[in-house]
């Protein structure tokens, strides 16, 4: 099984911070240790672990200014709100991801 965590909590997280990293879906926000103990309770062995935290700071940053050079077009299609609220979330992400302070590790493991 491969899977992949872009909610790992690696240093200190604002309740802002936390609201806006959760406002476009649901999350459930966990310490690295967590996947791990889950992973081995269901029968499973971790064979790697990658930390992807990179590729998450990278993606947030490029989707957010791409993001921004179709404003308009983007608010005309879903909102002034929804629009900000999006680009608020990439802003979030990149930064926490960047700090180093919320982390995306994949996991390949096998039953």
């Amino acid at each position: 099984m491969l899977f992949t965590d872009p909610t790992i909590v690696t240093g200190l997280v604002t309740d802002a911070e936390i609201a806006a990293r959760s406002a476009v879906g649901i999350y459930v926000f966990s310490a690295q240790s967590v996947n791990e103990k889950l992973l081995s309770e269901a029968g499973f062995d971790v064979i790697h672990r990658e930390d992807l935290t990179e590729n998450m700071a990278s993606m947030a940053c490029r989707w957010h200014d791409a993001r921004e050079q179709f404003r308009d077009d983007l608010v005309t299609d879903e909102g002034e709100a929804t629009f900000e609220g999006v680009q608020r979330f990439l802003s979030t992400c990149h930064l926490l991801a960047r700090e180093r302070r919320l982390s995306r590790y994949a996991y390949l493991a096998r039953g």
